[in-house]
């Protein structure tokens, strides 16, 4: 199995995100959609089943989207779940895999950052950093790690239960925020969920 697979769990991913987070996985992921400016070209990597580019999509229906996976199973649920009308480019693949060509005004990454290392971080932030346009907006939705102990404990659980079905290939949280402010991203916003478990942040290069 290749690393960070999620084929084999996509059909029940989104059930078991509900299951144990409830509406916070959600909410926390649609917080700063109403800043996107209308018409934008958005890319979103680990797009996952498809229904936050539904919400994205109700909410800015002239974006124009990129949307990046690489699970080809989350691909095809999220191509189920879209009308025709909207421009969604569906890619199979990671940020790797990113056309070039185009120079993105917005990137959306939801639990993405989790899957790496701290040092795989560095080229990952790097490789995004350099398909954007400048002033672009990235929004960063993920777990961050405080002192409490149920937290500490539910991040070992979830790490060991995706390495042993998804072969992701961190084994604990990468320290992102202080990634991305080494890269030069500016946070401008930003909101906790989950008692302070889940962090969307808003940042500006």
């Amino acid at each position: 199995m290749k690393s960070n697979d999620f084929n084999r769990i996509a059909f029940i991913y989104d059930f078991l995100a509900k299951l144990i987070f409830g509406k916070a996985i959600a909410e926390s992921q649609k917080y700063f959609l109403n800043i996107i400016p209308d018409c934008s070209k958005v890319l979103i990597l680990g797009g996952g089943s498809g229904w936050f580019l539904v919400e994205l999509l109700k909410v800015k229906p002239n974006c124009k989207v990129w949307y990046i996976d690489a699970s080809g199973k989350m691909i095809s649920l999220s191509k189920n779940k879209i009308e025709s009308r909207h421009s969604v480019h569906f890619i199979h693949g990671t940020e790797q895999d990113t056309p070039a060509s185009t120079n993105y005004d917005v990137v959306i990454t939801n639990f993405y950052l989790d899957l790496f290392t701290d040092h795989q971080l560095v080229g990952v932030i790097n490789k995004i950093r350099s398909l954007l346009k400048p002033g672009a907006h990235w929004i960063v939705t993920d777990f961050i790690e405080n002192e409490k102990w149920w937290q500490r404990m539910m991040l070992k659980v979830m790490y060991w239960f995706f390495r042993i079905t998804c072969n992701i290939e961190s084994q604990q949280l990468p320290e992102w925020n202080k990634s991305a402010a080494n890269a030069g991203l500016k946070e401008i916003n930003s909101k906790t969920f989950y008692r302070g478990f889940i962090k969307t942040a808003l940042f500006r290069f």
